[in-house]
């Protein structure tokens, strides 16, 4: 995960994610994580980032529950790193974003989804 865009991806979610006194086990995440996909053989590295998703995709999830308010900075960290990828990344990235506090959300990039529902389901 050595890449420009990597460190940019590690700093910038460091920032949101290490809110609220969390950055040291957030920080110890992201190092651990990343060294467990240095170590896999270089043609199961993109299945090995992928078993990471989840875990990520609901720690954003909880991240915006509690901190509305970071959606722009959410959004500009994910443009930021997805200008960073490679080439024949960009190519397959698709960002979307309806994030609304108060309103269900929905958020794609890369290999990544990340769906919020906040309040009531029974409604479509």
């Amino acid at each position: 995960m050595a890449t420009d865009a990597w460190q940019t991806a590690r700093t910038r979610f460091l920032q949101l994610l290490g809110r609220d006194g969390r950055r040291a086990c957030v920080e110890g995440q992201l190092e651990a994580q990343s060294h467990a996909v240095e170590r896999t053989t270089e043609s199961r590295r993109e299945e090995a980032r992928a078993t990471l998703l989840p875990g990520w995709q609901s720690q954003l999830a909880d991240f915006l529950r509690q901190h509305p308010e970071a959606e722009q900075e959410l959004r500009q960290a994910i443009e930021q790193v997805r200008s960073e990828l490679p080439e024949n990344y960009q190519r397959q990235v698709e960002a979307r974003f309806e994030v609304r506090a108060g309103q269900d959300a929905y958020t794609s990039a890369h290999d990544m989804t990340i769906t919020h529902h906040h309040g009531d389901r029974s409604s479509p």
